[in-house]
């Protein structure tokens, strides 16, 4: 039976001589593996975080897939003519697909998704782009910091999401530019003073590494805070 289905590419590793295996989301049946028979020899080569329309033959609930065919939803030149973009692209693919399960099938997280992929392709502020996604991403899973607007900020705990705690403990940020700028981040979509970012990336990564299950983008961490940060 066929089917065509919008996707995202999050995985893409050769499979044989001419068929590539790739991990992909859809609106529809959420994180799926596959082959694209001839895939490596196709005028049109799918790309990590990129989004695309792909006809499936044999739709099966378990097991790979089969795609026959492979065309752009999105051209994102931006994105694929830019090392540094390729590299994020990388980064918020693995974040992805920790944050996904085969049983995941979410109409809303494919949109956060293609909005994402979008907004990456515009953007022309690549250092903060890593942690107004991690936001983002904190935000759709349900797990953002209490608000606390229109309150003098001193610090924020990571373990329970509340700025100004009272409680001392290892996971307190205690520099008030800096827990003024997570606030601003998750609520404001900004993030203040330049130079910050490096700090917010891995207090949000840790952040992340406490309250999303499963969640892990260990293989490209490094080369982020490498390229991006160093």
């Amino acid at each position: 039976m066929k089917e065509v289905a919008e996707v995202v590419f999050l995985a893409i590793k050769p499979y044989s001589e001419s068929s590539l295996w790739v991990s992909f989301f859809s609106e529809k049946h959420g994180l799926q593996n596959a082959i694209i028979k001839g895939g490596k020899r196709k005028k049109i080569r799918p790309m990590v975080l990129g989004l695309y329309q792909i006809v499936l033959y044999r739709w099966s609930s378990s097991g790979l897939q089969n795609i026959n065919s492979v065309e752009r939803s999105y051209q994102l030149e931006n994105t694929y003519n830019s090392p540094v973009k390729i590299l994020i692209a990388f980064f918020v693919a693995e974040s992805i697909k920790s944050f996904l399960s085969n049983e995941v099938v979410d109409r809303s997280f494919f949109s956060f998704i293609k909005k994402s992929i979008l907004k990456l392709n515009e953007t022309a502020f690549v250092k903060t782009y890593p942690v107004c996604f991690l936001a983002d991403l904190i935000s759709f899973s349900g797990h953002a910091p209490l608000n606390s607007s229109g309150l003098k900020i001193d610090n924020f705990d990571i373990k329970t999401g509340e700025f100004n705690s009272q409680e001392a403990s290892s996971y307190l940020v205690a520099d008030p530019t800096l827990a003024l700028a997570i606030h601003e981040v998750f609520y404001n979509n900004s993030v203040l003073n330049e130079g910050l970012e490096p700090r917010l990336f891995d207090v949000l990564l840790e952040y992340c590494n406490y309250h999303l299950p499963g969640y892990n983008s260990k293989k490209s961490v490094e080369v982020i805070r490498e390229t991006l940060y160093d």
